[in-house]
């Protein structure tokens, strides 16, 4: 997760695409304390370890 200074349209939270094991949240300050993000990025990463986690990008072919 990193904190923006805005986002098109308005957003506070925008998902980028998945890409190589991972999905990146853009959030704008302000919208989510330090806090919030550290024990959400927490709780995601319990779920990615513990494999409850399922992506459905393509693999990687390198």
């Amino acid at each position: 997760m990193e904190f923006v200074d805005s986002l098109p349209g308005g957003r506070v939270v925008l998902p980028l695409v998945e890409a190589d094991g991972s999905l990146e949240l853009l959030v704008t300050r302000g919208h989510v304390s330090t806090q919030a993000r550290d024990e959400m990025v927490a709780g995601l990463q319990h779920i990615v370890r513990h494999g409850l986690w399922g992506q459905n990008g393509r693999p990687r072919t390198d």
